[in-house]
């Protein structure tokens, strides 16, 4: 009858629901009764194993908050860059500068920008590797296109070398690594960095 009584009384002590008196009792009585105290360590392993599965999910809350954040980070830079390059492109609108703001911010920025939308389609990827890859490529491909673009859109003329001597052909070469080379630089960096930081808003999703 008495370990019966006690029976009722485990859940409660275990959650520190019964009084000191009746916790006392269970206490002495799982003591020397191997029958009450195994039912006593079978009811306690459950709320051990919650606490145990709980971190994780604590852990996979926070990596999602962080990758979008992130992400997030990584559009106002770009969008802010871009709304620089514009302004300064408005500024000058006729003469040699014409395009060099666009060339040199603009399509860089874009390129990288647009590549983010990619980072919304990571679960189709099988690894955080082709993943990164893509987002590299991505880039890449959306920079140079955009470049393309903007040599017809400002009508830049396309030389032929067969027809200019050598001085003239080295001055030209001078001339476009000069309006060029920060939008070179840039397109580098931001390529680099797109595979870089994909991997790792890939790892914090996950992804292996």
């Amino acid at each position: 009858m008495e370990c019966n009584i006690i029976k009722d009384l485990i859940p409660l002590y275990i959650d520190n629901c019964c009084s000191e008196e009746s916790a006392e009792i269970v206490k002495k009585h799982i003591d020397y009764c191997p029958k009450c105290k195994g039912m006593y360590e079978n009811m306690r392993t459950p709320s051990d194993i919650v606490h145990t599965v709980s971190a994780p999910t604590k852990l996979n809350r926070i990596n999602d908050w962080r990758a979008s954040v992130l992400q997030s980070v990584l559009l106002f830079i770009s969008f802010a860059i871009i709304t620089a390059g514009v302004a300064l492109e408005a500024a000058s609108p006729t003469g040699f500068t014409n395009g060099y703001w666009a060339v040199s911010l603009v399509i860089p920025a874009t390129g990288f920008l647009l590549s983010l939308a990619n980072w919304y389609f990571i679960r189709i990827y099988k690894s955080k590797k082709n993943f990164s890859d893509c987002s590299f490529f991505t880039t890449l491909v959306i920079t140079l296109l955009s470049y393309i673009w903007a040599g017809f859109h400002y009508e830049w003329d396309v030389f032929d070398f067969t027809k200019i001597n050598f001085t003239d052909s080295l001055e030209i070469i001078v001339l476009s690594v000069r309006f060029f080379w920060i939008g070179l630089l840039l397109t580098i960096i931001f390529c680099t960095l797109s595979k870089i930081l994909s991997n790792k808003y890939a790892k914090m999703l996950g992804k292996e």
